[in-house]
């Protein structure tokens, strides 16, 4: 069967395109960010209870990652809405064809979420057993990494849905994705680098351990350099055509990727240097420009079916002018309860 036959009709937009994938890069890096310190952190923490004779790193970072829970699910809304204006006709259908999966992930926030939150109140109660549900929670925010993986992988192949026809139950995997491994493999290294990062920017302002500092930039350093490993892995799997856009076909894909590289080696000297608050400051340039090569991979994998200058513009401005008023007014409160958050020894 022709892929070309399963692709839905996209809805027209209310202003350019350009518009939802230039506010889409800037949510998904601020998501990812805080997505990297769950994970990561929830890594750290459990690495440091298993392995015993703790300094107060593991219960410095992990009782601030419920708060973190709640603010990566709800920034995370953002950049899942302006993908789907663009590649809704996409993403909606891998979606449901890995139903099973996606709706598990309702579940596992609100279990993942819970079980940090044990963990949270067993560690400021001096009590046992924290390490169980620190474990249970990041677990599952790694399995929900996958799912989500899964999910955005199958949507830029609609050739791979035709195994709907032998799999129409809501269960279907990607798992034959040659992107699948290297991309959750960034995605996890990433994360352990911004989770020792997390831990010694903590430390710096009081809130964590001396100790957390040396650990958290040593952790920092050494998932750096594997996740540009697992970079390079990334983009020569990526299909032919969409690799050398990156190798100097595209001069602005060229450039991009060139800039996220260059700014990984401040950030990582940085971090060698023990010095937390320039890292973070590098590193979020980097993550910036990441995020931009990301979303040039989707669209040039997905230009043999699809161009989001193709979409029917309807003109309509003040849904846009609303949602930037309503985007300022929520990063400000954002940002209010980031401070409330980590400076209370009490939540709730």
């Amino acid at each position: 069967m022709n892929a070309m036959n399963l692709i839905p009709i996209p809805d027209p937009i209310p202003v350019a395109w350009g518009w939802f994938e230039g506010l889409g890069i800037l949510t998904f890096a601020l998501h990812i960010a805080l997505a990297n310190v769950l994970v990561g952190g929830g890594m750290l923490a459990l690495y440091l209870k298993l392995r015993g004779g703790s300094d107060g790193t593991a219960e410095a970072v992990s009782v601030r990652l419920p708060t973190v829970f709640a603010l990566t699910v709800n920034l995370g809304v953002a950049p899942l809405l302006f993908l789907q204006v663009i590649y809704g006709h996409f993403f909606y259908v891998s979606a449901t064809l890995s139903a099973v999966w996606w709706l598990s992930i309702v579940v596992l926030l609100i279990l993942g979420y819970y079980a940090m939150y044990i963990n949270q109140f067993k560690v400021k109660a001096a009590r046992p057993g924290g390490g169980l549900f620190l474990g249970a929670g990041t677990i599952m925010t790694l399995f929900i990494a996958l799912v989500l993986t899964n999910v955005l992988t199958m949507m830029a192949r609609p050739e791979a849905w035709t195994e709907y026809f032998n799999n129409p139950g809501g269960t279907m995997l990607n798992l034959l994705e040659p992107t699948l491994v290297p991309r959750f493999l960034h995605f996890v290294f990433a994360s352990l680098a911004v989770g020792g990062l997390f831990a010694a920017l903590l430390a710096h302002f009081g809130k964590g351990t001396p100790e957390g500092l040396t650990k958290g930039m040593k952790m920092f350093t050494t998932a750096t350099m594997l996740q540009m490993a697992t970079g390079v892995w990334w983009l020569f799997v990526l299909d032919r055509p969409v690799m050398l856009r990156f190798m100097g076909d595209s001069g602005p894909a060229t450039a991009l990727l060139v800039i996220a590289v260059v700014l990984t080696f401040p950030a990582l000297s940085a971090g060698f240097r023990q010095k937390p608050l320039a890292a973070a400051g590098w590193l979020m340039a980097a993550i910036l420009a990441m995020s931009g090569v990301r979303a040039v991979v989707r669209s040039a994998t997905l230009e043999p079916f699809f161009s989001p200058g193709s979409l029917t513009v309807t003109g309509e401005m003040s849904p846009l002018i609303l949602f930037l008023v309503t985007l300022a007014i929520g990063l400000a409160v954002v940002a209010y309860m980031v401070r409330i958050g980590f400076n209370t020894q009490e939540e709730g």
